[in-house]
């Protein structure tokens, strides 16, 4: 996943909520930054096609339903699961679940997942 995105996924990660509706400026604020021209624009922007834009979304297990591009709202909807909590924020994680996680995210095998950790 982009990492232009990241505050978003980690933000929609926080919300304990099933659903956020959120102005664009309001996604533009946990961003940092504007959205660009397209996501005023075009429906397309916010469809869940696994874009860098929308796996921002997607891997936090929210889905994008309803688009008001006149008075630039969104709604997501949260849709991984029933619990909430399955897998704690504080459990320390092996590298080997991290990529079986990652790869049933996206749908590919494990062993085409590729983990780098920078210290």
């Amino acid at each position: 996943m982009s990492t232009k995105y990241r505050k978003l996924t980690l933000y929609l990660a926080s919300i304990d909520e099933a659903e956020w509706t959120a102005t664009f400026n309001e996604i533009e604020n946990v961003l940092g930054f504007s959205l660009p021209e397209s996501a005023r624009q075009y429906q397309a922007w916010w469809s869940n096609q696994m874009r860098s834009q929308s796996l921002a979304w997607q891997s936090a297990g929210w889905k994008a339903t309803a688009l008001d591009l006149e008075n630039e709202r969104v709604t997501f909807v949260y849709v991984a699961g029933e619990e909430r909590d399955e897998v704690p924020q504080s459990s320390p994680m092996t590298i080997q679940e991290a990529k079986e996680r990652l790869a049933a995210t996206f749908g590919v095998d494990p062993s085409q997942v590729e983990i780098t950790i920078r210290a």
